[in-house]
């Protein structure tokens, strides 16, 4: 039989209130995110809108990870 007393641990911190996003966007700034948006035109910076060409894929020889 155990005779001393289990130590409890000390209750949890209240919640925390809830704060709302500050997502409220300047019009200059949506000006700008579509006009980036647009310049994309589909691809991306580094590929452009027409990908990459298989063979520049491939290293013309066969190799295993770590080797």
């Amino acid at each position: 039989m155990c005779m001393s007393t289990p130590s409890v641990p000390p209750p949890p911190p209240p919640p925390q209130e809830i704060k709302q996003p500050d997502n409220a966007v300047k019009p200059a700034d949506a000006m700008r995110q579509r006009r980036n948006a647009a310049a994309m035109g589909g691809g991306s910076l580094l590929t452009g809108p027409a990908g990459v060409a298989s063979g520049a894929l491939s290293t013309g020889k066969n190799t295993l990870l770590g080797g």
